[in-house]
C-alpha cells in the first residue's frame, strides 16, 4: 500500500509518495516538471504517478474554498468560464481556484495548516512527541492565517483570515514590484540594506490588528457578506482583489492597499522592505511567545516559516527546533500523506532525505569538478535525485570559489538583481569556525560570518549557511573535502541550478539545454 499526497491549484503544486514502511520513496514540486516557476496546478506527468490503488489524500479541506468560489460564481456568473479559459491558458492561482475539479481524484483530506505541520512532525529527529508544540503560519488555509497545534493536532490558538501576516508581506511584495507569493524571499533580502522606519512599522501593525476587533464569527460575515457599495467592477490598485471580492472584508483590504501605494511615493523600497521585514518578525515572535508556553520543542512550517531571519530570532526562544523541509504548500503534499499513513499504520516518523525527486544518474568525479573550479571558478552541479524544497542542496547546484570575488558574477548568470545574496556550504565539522550562530544543513537559518569571504556574506554580515554533514547524501560532500584538501577552505559558495524566474534544473533535457544556452560547465 503507498500513501499519496498532493495540491493543487492555489499555488506551488506538488506531489508525495510515501510506502507502508514509512519510507518516503518520492516527493517533488510540481514546476520541475511544468517548466513553470511556482505552479499552481498538477503537472500531468506526476499525476499519472498515482495507482488506482493508492491511498490519496488532498492538503486542504476545499468544502470550506467552495464557500468563497459559488459566491464569486453567484455575484459574476460569467467568471466560471473566463477563469477556465485563465487556467487553460496556463493560469491558476486563489482566482482559479475550482475546487471541484479535485473532487473524486482523492480519499481524504486534511485542514491546510494540518498538513503543513504534518511535514514537520514526520520528519522531525526527536524519539517522543513529548513538550512538541507545532506552528503554522501563512498567507492563509481556508480561513485560519496561523495556527498553534499540540502534537496530537488540537488547536490551542489560531488566527483568522484577513488578519495574515503573510498577506501583508505579500501585499508590500507585489507593491515593491515584485511577485506575490513568489518572492517574498526579495524583500526579506533587501530589508537587510536599511533600517525599519517606526512609523511604517506602526502603519502594518495598526492594519494587522485592526481586524483584532472581530470574533471568527464576524469574520466569516464580513468575508462572505457583498458589499452593496460596489455599483461597478474596478481594479484596485494591487490590479487583483477587490475586482472580484466585493464583500465588506475586501473593501477593508482595498483602503489597506491604497495607503500602501501611497508609501511608495514617500519613501525608498529598502526602508519599506525593512519597515515589513521588522513587522512580520514582531507579530511572529508573538505568536511563538505564545506556543512557547505549551511545548519547549518547536515544529514550523507553513510559507512565512521561509523567512530565515525570523527564524533565527524563533530559534533562542525553544530549546530545539524543526522546520519542514518545504515549508509552502507543495510541502504540503508531503505533510497531508504522512498524516494519513501515520493515522493508517500508526507510524510515528518517516524515513526520509531531501533528495526524493527526479534522479540524473551521473558518475561524477570530485577531482575534475575542483579542477574546473581551481580554473574557472563557477559550476554546476545535477546528480543524483533532485532536492524537495526551496533549496539546492548540493544535487542541483551552482557552485563556485569563494576565495575569489564571485557575486556579481554569479547573479549576472542567473540574471538576479545584484544585491541578492549567496550561500556557503561547508563541511560541518569546520561550520563553527567560521560562522557564529544557528545552522542546519538546509539553510534555514542565519548566522554571523566570522570570515572575509565575501561573496558568501550578506551587507548585514550574515550568511545561511549550509551545513554539509559528513553522512550527507550528495556529492557535494565530497567535493568539498576535495576543495579544502587542495585549497584548505572548507566551504563553497552554493545556489539553485536556475535563472531568476524559471525552476530548478530537473533532468537531462534541461541540463543539455542550460548549458548550451548559457555557456555554464554542469558536472
Amino acid at each position: 500500500m503507498r500513501y499519496v499526497g498532493f495540491s493543487n491549484q492555489f499555488h506551488d503544486a506538488g506531489l508525495s509518495i510515501i510506502e507502508e514502511d514509512g519510507s518516503v520513496s518520492f516527493a517533488s514540486h510540481s514546476e520541475r516538471y511544468s517548466k513553470r516557476k511556482y505552479d499552481p496546478r498538477l503537472s500531468e506527468e506526476l499525476m499519472k504517478l498515482i495507482k488506482d490503488d493508492d491511498i490519496v489524500t488532498f492538503y486542504e479541506d476545499i468544502s470550506i474554498r467552495k464557500k468563497m468560489h459559488n459566491l464569486r460564481r453567484d455575484i459574476f456568473p460569467g467568471e466560471q468560464k473566463r477563469m477556465s479559459e485563465s487556467l487553460t491558458r496556463g493560469g491558476g492561482g486563489v482566482f482559479g481556484y475550482f475546487p471541484e475539479e479535485d473532487e473524486g481524484t482523492y480519499d481524504k483530506c486534511h485542514m491546510h495548516h494540518e498538513s503543513h505541520v504534518a511535514q514537520g512532525l514526520y520528519t522531525c529527529p526527536w524519539k517522543t512527541n513529548d513538550d512538541i508544540v507545532m506552528v503554522s503560519i501563512d498567507g492563509a488555509g481556508e480561513e485560519q492565517t496561523s495556527v498553534i497545534y499540540d502534537s496530537r493536532f488540537n488547536v490551542i490558538d489560531d488566527v483568522h483570515d484577513p488578519q495574515s501576516i503573510g498577506k501583508i508581506y505579500s501585499y508590500t511584495t507585489k507593491m515593491l514590484g515584485y511577485k506575490p507569493l513568489e518572492h517574498e524571499y526579495i524583500v526579506m533580502g533587501l530589508s537587510a540594506y536599511a533600517e525599519p522606519d517606526k512609523n511604517l512599522v506602526q502603519f502594518f501593525t495598526d492594519y494587522y490588528e485592526s481586524y483584532s476587533q472581530y470574533t471568527r464569527e464576524e469574520f466569516l460575515r464580513l468575508k462572505y457578506t457583498l458589499d452593496t457599495r460596489v455599483k461597478e467592477r474596478k481594479r484596485s490598485g494591487m490590479g487583483f482583489l477587490y475586482h472580484r471580492y466585493p464583500t465588506m472584508i475586501a473593501d477593508l483590504e482595498r483602503r489597506f492597499i491604497k495607503k500602501l501605494w501611497k508609501v511608495k511615493q514617500t519613501h525608498d523600497a529598502k526602508v519599506i522592505a525593512a519597515s515589513v521585514q521588522k513587522f512580520a518578525e514582531n507579530k511572529i515572535l508573538e505568536i511563538m511567545r505564545t506556543a512557547r508556553k505549551y511545548g519547549s520543542k518547536l515544529i514550523y512550517s507553513g510559507g512565512v516559516a521561509q523567512n530565515i531571519v525570523a527564524n533565527s530570532k524563533i530559534r533562542d526562544m525553544f530549546d530545539d527546533m524543526h522546520i519542514a523541509i518545504s515549508p509552502a504548500d507543495s510541502g504540503s503534499a508531503l505533510g497531508c500523506a504522512a498524516k494519513t499513513w501515520a493515522e493508517e499504520t500508526g507510524g510515528t516518523r518517516l524515513k526520509w532525505s531531501p533528495y526524493l525527486g527526479y534522479d540524473i544518474k551521473n558518475n561524477i568525479n570530485p577531482k575534475e569538478v575542483v579542477d574546473y573550479l581551481l580554473s574557472k571558478r563557477v559550476c554546476g552541479i545535477a546528480n543524483g535525485k533532485a532536492e524537495f524544497g526551496p533549496r539546492a542542496l548540493g544535487n542541483r547546484s551552482l557552485i563556485a570559489d569563494v576565495r575569489y570575488d564571485v557575486k556579481d558574477t554569479v547573479n549576472d548568470i542567473k540574471k538576479r538583481e545584484r544585491f541578492r545574496p549567496f550561500a556557503p556550504a561547508i563541511l560541518e565539522e569546520y561550520a563553527d569556525e567560521y560562522f557564529d550562530g544557528h545552522k542546519n544543513e538546509y539553510m534555514q537559518y542565519t548566522c554571523k560570518a566570522k570570515h572575509d569571504y565575501n561573496s558568501v556574506i550578506h551587507i548585514d554580515g550574515t550568511s545561511r549557511c549550509q551545513v554539509v554533514k559528513k553522512d550527507c547524501q550528495s556529492v557535494l560532500r565530497q567535493i568539498l573535502e576535495e576543495y579544502y584538501e587542495r585549497t584548505g577552505v572548507p566551504m563553497l559558495l552554493n545556489t539553485s541550478l536556475n535563472i531568476k524566474g524559471q525552476p530548478m534544473l530537473n533532468d537531462e533535457q534541461d541540463v543539455k539545454e542550460w548549458q548550451s544556452k548559457y555557456n555554464v560547465r554542469i558536472f
